[in-house]
C-alpha cells in the first residue's frame, strides 16, 4: 500500500517572516557591496581650491590634511574647515567639500586687516570683526587704534579684553565694520577708546569726530557722510580742519570749524 505524504503549507504570518528576513540579507549585501566599493573608488585624487589669494593652494590643502588617496566618505569636512580657521588666521570661513569618486574641494574666504590695535605697545592687525591677524611692526596706513589692553592675544583668535574695556570693544567693532560698508574705513586715520564714554575718531586728515561709546555707529558714519558732501567738501577749503560732535543729546552733530 502506498504512503502518502502530507505536505504543509506554510502560514501566512511564515510567508512573511521569511520575507522580511529576504529584504533585511539584501539590505546587509548591499551596505557591504556600497562599503567596498567606496573603499576601492571613493579616494581623493582630484583637488580643486577655490576664493584663496593671499594663501596658495599647496598651503591650504597641506593646512587641510587631506591626504593623497584618503577614503572620501571618512573626511571629517566639518572638523578640518575649523582648524584651518584657526590655525590661518587670514581665513574667514572655509568650506570643504566631498565630489566622489574622487574630487574635494576646499572653498575659501579670506579676512583684511581693519585696524591695527595698539595695546601696550605692541600692535596687531585686526579685522572688522575682531579676529587677531598678526603681530604688526607698523601701522601700514590701517586705522590706528588706541585705548584697548588686549588679553593674551595670538594670531587667530577674538579680540578679547577685561569686563571694563568690553563695551569699547563691541564698540570698536561696530564701528569697523560701519565704515567698511560704507567704503570709508581707508580715510578713517585713528580711533582713541580712552575715554569711558566717548569714541574719538581722527578722519581724512581734517575732521575729529566724536561719538558716544553707545552709540548706533552705522547711523554715525551715515552722518559723518552726510555732513562730508553736503557741507565741509563744499563750503571748507582744502587745509580747513575741524570737529563733528555728535555726543549731544538727542543725536544732534555739532559741526564746528577750527579758527
Amino acid at each position: 500500500m502506498a504512503t502518502q505524504r502530507k505536505h504543509k503549507r506554510r502560514s501566512p504570518r511564515q510567508k512573511g517572516r521569511f520575507f522580511r528576513l529576504y529584504i533585511l540579507l539584501s539590505a546587509l549585501l548591499i551596505a557591504a557591496a556600497v562599503v567596498a566599493g567606496s573603499v576601492v573608488f571613493f579616494r581623493a585624487h582630484d583637488f580643486v581650491v577655490e576664493g584663496n589669494e593671499r594663501y596658495s593652494a599647496e598651503e591650504l590643502l597641506e593646512a587641510s590634511g587631506i591626504q593623497e588617496g584618503e577614503n572620501l566618505l571618512l573626511i571629517p569636512c566639518a572638523e578640518i574647515a575649523g582648524r584651518m580657521e584657526r590655525e590661518l588666521p587670514y581665513l574667514r570661513q572655509v568650506t570643504v567639500s566631498i565630489w566622489p569618486p574622487e574630487r574635494v574641494i576646499l572653498r575659501v574666504e579670506e579676512t583684511q586687516p581693519a585696524a591695527v590695535v595698539d595695546s601696550g605697545g605692541t600692535l596687531w592687525y585686526i579685522d572688522s570683526e575682531g579676529k587677531l591677524l598678526e603681530r604688526a611692526s607698523e601701522s601700514g596706513g590701517l586705522t590706528e587704534v588706541s585705548g584697548l589692553t588686549l588679553l593674551s592675544p595670538s594670531e587667530g583668535t577674538q579680540l578679547a579684553v577685561s569686563e571694563e574695556e568690553d563695551l569699547k570693544a563691541r564698540a570698536l567693532l561696530a564701528l569697523l565694520t560701519a565704515l567698511e560698508e560704507h567704503d570709508m574705513i581707508s580715510n578713517a586715520q585713528s580711533v582713541d577708546l580712552t575715554s569711558s564714554s566717548t569714541v574719538v575718531m581722527r578722519y581724512d586728515g581734517r575732521l575729529t569726530v566724536r561719538m558716544g561709546l553707545g552709540d548706533d555707529f552705522d547711523y554715525d558714519v551715515k552722518m559723518l557722510q552726510s555732513v562730508l558732501t553736503e557741507y565741509i567738501d563744499v563750503n571748507w577749503a582744502e587745509d580747513d580742519t575741524g570737529t563733528l560732535d555728535m555726543t549731544q543729546e538727542e543725536g544732534e552733530a555739532v559741526l564746528s570749524r577750527d579758527d
